[in-house]
């Protein structure tokens, strides 16, 4: 329990020379008083324009509040009235100015008589239900943010405390530990908690100005119970990026699996912080190696621990099931804290359906190939597409069942009714889909193959967003680009990581240039077809192979200049090309192309049609 000393107790503390470590309160804010005559508090904006408290009851907000006359959700305040914020700049007319940020300026605090000066002040944020309110900065924006500043006797404004977004667009506020502008300690919820700082400075008279910076939509923050306190001691803690990671996976046999990161800080600590991962996990700190079941230790400098990457995966050779376990992160006097993981290793899939091709193409040419690698035919009534957006998970709007019969070696295409018209013509009408389907996807949208309940085969994540697009090979990506599995692949693979590779050898995708339609509508496809060859360290590929007009390029990163010869070795054509190379005016017939440049060379046929 905090205390305040009176003065007579005090001076036997001084008199007698003992101290008992104990904090004192030098000033409160508890906002249970009218801010009458501005005198606990004055509100101004950036350019100092005094404010007026303003709410229109709903989500627009910046005043004192007992939660009656604003929409935001502030759980366990202490006392009845708390200081909120929402959208701040939205109510501009009303407040009286249309400059962000909105200051909060609590002055003449006296700390003549202070040593080891701190703040403690409770925080919540209104998180929707999902917590993901914040934006963070950008190139030209600077983004949402809650700051403390203090200037003493008049002096310097120092930057002491700030909340920022975690990330991008739409993230979770947390305590920027490290002063980069991004989140990356605790996180502020709809609870309100107590946050702790010190204040490194001595004088006579201390200002502390509170900055709130939300420009748009419902961005928010209610702080209450501020205190400026003498004799400050921050008790040892530990802050993880995130409480749960989930979607571990492997098909039993392999393994382990792919990889997840949080990150780990420490303030105020008194030992080092020791990573614990507990059973069917391993952990490192770097990415792709030396994952170990030993607890691994970060040691703090100057009672600091700086936000710092840790890597998790599943280990190998567990069976099939649910996996369920913990990372438990410790130190020194500090709470513990625990990361819950969660996987499955899955049994190993029969021959099923699979996806054989994948097209995400310029405008609305978006289309999914399934092949029938069976024997016999395979009535469609139980198989499904589904469709996520932007790591959402599967969504219903998404939900596509197939029908009818697909014959042993035959393929179906599924594609968006707006692609090119030579997409729609390999595509049934039924399956020509209107918007929204699985197949109003972008690079970043998982799409998946079910047979009733069970997922069979998968392009992308569905509960995670990678930003524009997921890497397939060696420099392969699922956003503009058309994906044909290879003929080594004859079932679906429900772990994306190891189905798109990490080079192109161990892919199962041949990636091809963004709008190749060539071959849509059958499968499989020999790699000689797809001319696939090493050239400079380069991965080339050419394609049609056998062609009728044009000759496509892929990979190639500079022109080269290309020679066609005949069977004979006499030369019929000799271009510079990096895309493709016109061969129309050739005869049916078997050719050989050398392609080269300054350091290489390499010779190929093709059969002209």
């Amino acid at each position: 329990m905090e205390k305040i000393y009176s003065s007579t107790f005090l001076i036997l503390i001084l008199f007698t020379g003992f101290s008992f470590g104990q904090e004192t309160t030098v000033h409160t804010l508890d906002f249970e008083t009218q801010n009458s005559n501005n005198s606990l508090y004055t509100l101004t904006d950036e350019v100092g324009t005094p404010l007026t408290e303003y709410s229109d009851t709903s989500s627009d907000y910046f005043l004192r509040t007992d939660g009656s006359d604003i929409n935001g959700v502030y759980n366990s305040p202490q006392g009845t009235h708390f200081f909120a914020g929402m959208d701040i700049d939205a109510e501009a007319a009303n407040i009286g100015s249309s400059d962000i940020p909105f200051d909060m300026t609590i002055s003449n605090i006296d700390i003549s008589q202070s040593q080891g000066l701190g703040v403690r002040i409770l925080l919540a944020e209104d998180d929707d239900g999902s917590n993901q309110d914040w934006d963070g900065d950008t190139t030209t924006t600077v983004g949402d943010f809650f700051k403390i500043f203090y200037i003493v006797d008049g002096g310097t404004k120092t930057e002491a405390f700030s909340v920022k977004a975690a990330g991008g667009t739409n993230t979770e506020p947390k305590v920027d530990t490290d002063n980069d502008g991004i989140g990356d300690g605790t996180a502020v919820t709809d609870t309100f908690a107590e946050f702790a700082f010190p204040i490194d400075a001595s004088g006579s008279l201390m200002t502390l100005v509170l900055s709130f910076n939300f420009g748009a939509g419902d961005e928010d923050i209610a702080i209450d119970n501020l205190r400026v306190v003498d004799g400050f001691s921050a008790s040892p803690s530990i802050s993880t990026s995130t409480n749960s990671i989930s979607g571990f996976s492997y098909i039993e046999g392999s393994g382990p699996s792919n990889e997840k990161t949080f990150t780990v800080s420490g303030s105020d600590l008194t030992g080092d912080i020791s990573i614990d991962p507990s059973n069917n996990f391993e952990i490192s700190s770097t990415t792709g190696d030396n994952f170990t079941q030993d607890p691994i230790v970060l040691s703090p400098t100057d009672g600091s621990v700086t936000s710092t990457s840790i890597y998790v995966r599943m280990i190998s050779g567990l069976t099939a099931g649910d996996i369920n376990s913990s990372i438990l992160i410790t130190s020194n006097g500090a709470d513990q804290s625990s990361i819950n993981l969660s996987g499955v290793v899955y049994s190993v899939p029969s021959q099923d359906l699979f996806i054989s091709e994948y097209a995400e193409g310029s405008s609305n040419n978006k289309y999914v190939e399934i092949y029938n690698p069976l024997n016999g035919v395979v009535d469609l009534s139980t198989y499904s597409l589904k469709g996520s957006n932007n790591g959402s998970g599967w969504i219903p709007a998404r939900d596509f069942a197939l029908s009818g019969l697909l014959n042993p070696g035959e393929t179906l295409i599924v594609c968006n009714n707006q692609s090119d018209a030579s997409i729609l013509a390999l595509t049934s009408e039924g399956f020509q889909l209107p918007y929204e389907s699985p197949v109003h996807y972008n690079g970043d949208d998982a799409i998946g193959l079910f047979n009733g309940p069970d997922l069979i085969d998968v392009i992308g994540d569905p509960d995670s967003d990678p930003g524009s697009s997921w890497s397939v090979g060696t420099s392969g990506s699922t956003a503009n680009r058309t994906l044909v599995r290879k003929i080594t692949v004859t079932q679906g693979n429900i772990i994306w990581s190891t189905s798109a590779g990490t080079t192109d050898e161990n892919s199962e995708w041949v990636v091809l240039a963004q709008d190749t339609w060539t071959f849509a509508g059958s499968h499989p496809h020999t790699e000689a077809a797809l001319s696939i060859f090493d050239f400079n360290n380069q991965v080339v590929k050419v394609y049609p192979n056998p062609v009728e007009t044009k000759l496509n390029f892929s990979g190639l990163t500079t022109p080269v200049q290309a020679t066609v010869f005949d069977m004979l070795g006499k030369r019929q054509l000799q271009s510079e090309v990096i895309n493709t190379l016109d061969v129309s005016q050739l005869k049916s017939g078997l050719y050989m192309i050398e392609i080269k440049n300054e350091n290489s060379s390499k010779v190929f046929n093709i059969l002209k049609k």
